[in-house]
């Protein structure tokens, strides 16, 4: 199953590690180029957004599945817990584009 709802998306964050996470939507930047947060810097900015219907969180690729669903397990505690309706974790890819891209899970 892939991703289509890119533009309905409240917020988009590209996660690496929680030192290290870029929100593509809205898209913050610095210089030109994505500015680097740490997650509690990123859960902030989602909970001053004035709608929460959903929050997308593209993920790298992980070692085992239980790092994985360890990380999906927290991120969607968090975003739900901020009002967020639905989380999507997609599997993350080098481009920039992300309609199209893996569903990997979602909470509603």
């Amino acid at each position: 199953m892939r991703f289509h709802e890119q533009d309905q998306a409240n917020i988009i964050i590209r996660y690496y590690s929680d030192e290290t996470s870029y929100v593509v939507k809205p898209q913050k930047t610095e210089g030109g180029f994505l500015s680097i947060f740490r997650r509690g810097d990123v859960l902030d900015m989602a909970r001053k957004l004035p709608d929460r219907e959903l929050a997308v969180v593209i993920l790298i690729h992980y070692p085992s599945q239980d790092t994985a669903d360890a990380v999906r397990t927290k991120w969607a505690s968090q975003l739900t817990g901020l009002g967020y309706q639905r989380a999507v974790f997609l599997g993350g890819s080098n481009s920039s584009q992300i309609d199209g891209l893996p569903i990997l899970a979602q909470v509603d």
